[in-house]
Parts: C-alpha cells; sequence; structure tokens
C-alpha cells in the first residue's frame, strides 16, 4: 500500500468516527409529539435547530463515507 492508499483509509476511518459521534448526538425521532409538525414554529423552523443542523451534517458526512469507501477500495485494488 502506498501513502494515497493509507491517507484514503486514514480519511475513511476518521469520516466514519465523526459520522458516528453525529448520528449519536442526533435526538430520538420517537420523543417527537404529534402535535410536532410542519404547522408549529419547530416545524418551521426545523433547519436552524440543533437537530435539523445534525441531520443535514448526517447526509453530507454519510455522502463523503461512501465515496471514501469506493475511492479507498479501488486504490487498494489497482
Amino acid at each position: 500500500m502506498g501513502w494515497i492508499d493509507w491517507t484514503l483509509a486514514i480519511a475513511t476511518i476518521i469520516v466514519g468516527v465523526v459520522l458516528t459521534i453525529v448520528v449519536m448526538l442526533q435526538s430520538s425521532k420517537d420523543q417527537q409529539s404529534a402535535m410536532t409538525g410542519n404547522n408549529t414554529f419547530y416545524g418551521a423552523n426545523k433547519s436552524k435547530t440543533l437537530d435539523g443542523i445534525l441531520s443535514k451534517y448526517t447526509i453530507v458526512l454519510a455522502i463523503i463515507f461512501c465515496v471514501l469507501c469506493f475511492a479507498t477500495t479501488f486504490s487498494i485494488i489497482k
């Protein structure tokens, strides 16, 4: 394995750990009441809350993680 393979592997591990932490910081969706919908203040401003921000980070980190996994695999195979 060359330095590119090691760099991709370490980046994948770091992103995986950060992704796990971000997912664990989110609150459970089961705790929300039936009144929490799009018509309430919370529902309208959900993207500005901590859960909304963590949700966006989860999506971005998951995409980065998948790309790094594919890049690491192709780098090692060649």
